[in-house]
């Protein structure tokens, strides 16, 4: 029969578990503090983020104004940001591209050695190097340092996008302020017309029909002008989101109307349409898309040609069994020369085949880009000259026009020479054409807004027929399509 194992050791006397203990303590401290050290970089690295974008938010000002909105969306908008990373990544993709591969060591164990002359083989070290033929590296980061220059000119159009997008909101807030302007007044004007048309009637003078009339007036312009205060608020929320900024921010007191640039006097056609061939983000980047994929067809080319790999084997040799051996125990070196041949042509004809349609599609892609630019050039023109014809009719000719015929109008009311019906009708037709005119002048704003965009440029440099000169064009470019 076996003993019973031992469920005490003698040798643990209390001393020696207090021994332990004080041993053992300080190494769980460690242990802990170090879990506690470790976990809260983790913790704080999810809440650093958010916490500088609410300071930041804390340091965007109460009386914000264009140019405010437009310096927080160059830096803030989550679109660039978004962008920005990618033409990032892409960039560092380029600098892979054209590495050389990776050196590959080996390592060999012989399970049953190999018994030779001078000893026995015991391992085996490898080292070898591949080389691609000559300029496939380069065309692949040729290639790949093109599709990073697009993204770059990507991000060039897409802060053109956003700043488009913040001065649109900004005028179609400016728009319904505007109009609230417009309507109020008038609004106030119908108040005093009622109270003049009720002590008409109390004297007798005037029929209770006016009366209900203005009454009717009233309550239409003030209906107008609570659903116009309504859309402040999507008007503002719209303005806030195109800069990056939370969506339920109060709106700005006040966007005023660059009225400046309404009267703008733009260059010519023909410099419009230069700048816009070498200026736009868009074709700029369907041009390093264009270049990157000529990159990709010589990269195709050379994969028929064959790759050169060197490597040196070290073989370990133990000592030899027989006493005596000359060279006993010598270890072998190995120099290798490996070629990749490819024999298979079907692979190689096939890539090239695939990157010259890629090729052949992003040609067509530019092409088509070009032709939908001026399309868009040609509207945005078009919008620009009607808006202009209509600031010209509404505040040269009908305007002032109606300004008089309302004054004469409002003095014969007032004698009793014109009925109320008759005033009425001219303040309509003058709150039209004065919402009319508002109306021009936006627009105006709208059209010189989206040529900046597609020009790539400001408006205010737009405004002031400062334009860029052309760009270096590419290789491609020069080469034709």
């Amino acid at each position: 029969m076996k003993a019973p194992a031992k469920v005490w050791d003698k040798s643990m006397t209390p001393d020696r578990i207090i021994q332990l203990q004080v041993r053992v303590w300080p190494v769980a401290l460690s242990l802990a503090l170090s879990l506690a050290l470790f976990s809260v970089p983790l913790a704080t690295g999810q809440t650093t983020a958010e916490d500088s974008d609410q300071s930041a938010l804390e340091r965007f000002p109460v009386g914000a104004d264009l140019a405010d909105y437009l310096s927080w969306a160059r830096s803030h908008n989550p679109r660039l940001e978004g962008q920005a990373a990618r033409s990032e990544v892409l960039r560092e993709n380029s600098r892979r591209a054209g590495a050389m591969p990776g050196l590959k060591l080996a390592w060999g164990e012989m399970i049953v050695p190999v018994e030779t002359r001078v000893g026995p083989q015991q391992r085996v070290f490898s080292v070898s190097q591949s080389f691609p033929w000559f300029g496939t590296l380069s065309a692949k980061e040729s290639s790949a340092a093109s599709e990073a220059d697009a993204a770059g000119e990507t991000l060039r159009g897409l802060g053109w996008q956003v700043e488009r997008d913040v001065r649109t909101a900004w005028y179609e807030l400016g728009f319904i302020q505007g109009q609230i302007g417009i309507v109020g007044r008038n609004l106030e004007l119908a108040r005093q017309t009622e109270i003049h048309t009720r002590a008409q009637y109390e004297s007798g003078e005037g029929p209770y029909a006016s009366v209900l009339n203005a009454q009717m007036d009233i309550g239409r312009l003030d209906a107008r002008l609570a659903g116009l205060q309504d859309r402040l608020t999507p008007a503002a929320a719209q303005l806030n989101i195109a800069a990056g900024l939370s969506p339920d921010r109060a709106a700005p007191v006040l966007a005023e109307l660059p009225t400046a640039l309404v009267r703008a006097e733009l260059p010519g056609h023909e410099v419009l349409s230069a700048t816009l061939q070498h200026n736009n983000p868009t074709l700029g980047a369907w041009r390093f898309q264009q270049e990157s994929r000529r990159h990709n067809v010589a990269a195709a080319d050379h994969r028929s040609y064959p790759d050169l790999t060197l490597g040196v084997d070290y073989i370990m040799t133990g000592d030899a069994i027989m006493p005596g051996v000359e060279n006993s125990g010598r270890d072998p070196v190995i120099a290798r020369v490996a070629v990749n041949i490819p024999l298979w042509g079907g692979q190689v004809d096939a890539q090239q085949k695939a990157s010259a349609g890629m090729l052949r599609a992003t040609n067509a892609g530019l092409t088509d880009t070009r032709l939908q630019l001026d399309g868009q050039l040609e509207n945005a023109l078009f919008a620009w000259r009607e808006a202009g014809r209509n600031l010209v009719l509404y505040g040269e000719t009908l305007l002032p026009r109606n300004e008089q015929n309302l004054s004469v109008v409002t003095a014969s009311y007032e004698s009793g020479q014109a009925s109320f019906d008759d005033l009425q009708a001219v303040r309509q037709a003058h709150l039209g054409l004065e919402l009319s005119l508002l109306r021009a002048g936006t627009d105006r704003l709208l059209a010189l807004n989206d040529l900046g965009a597609l020009l790539g440029v400001s408006v205010d440099d737009l405004a002031r027929g400062n334009l860029p000169g052309p760009r270096t064009e590419s290789a491609s470019e020069s080469e034709g399509e």
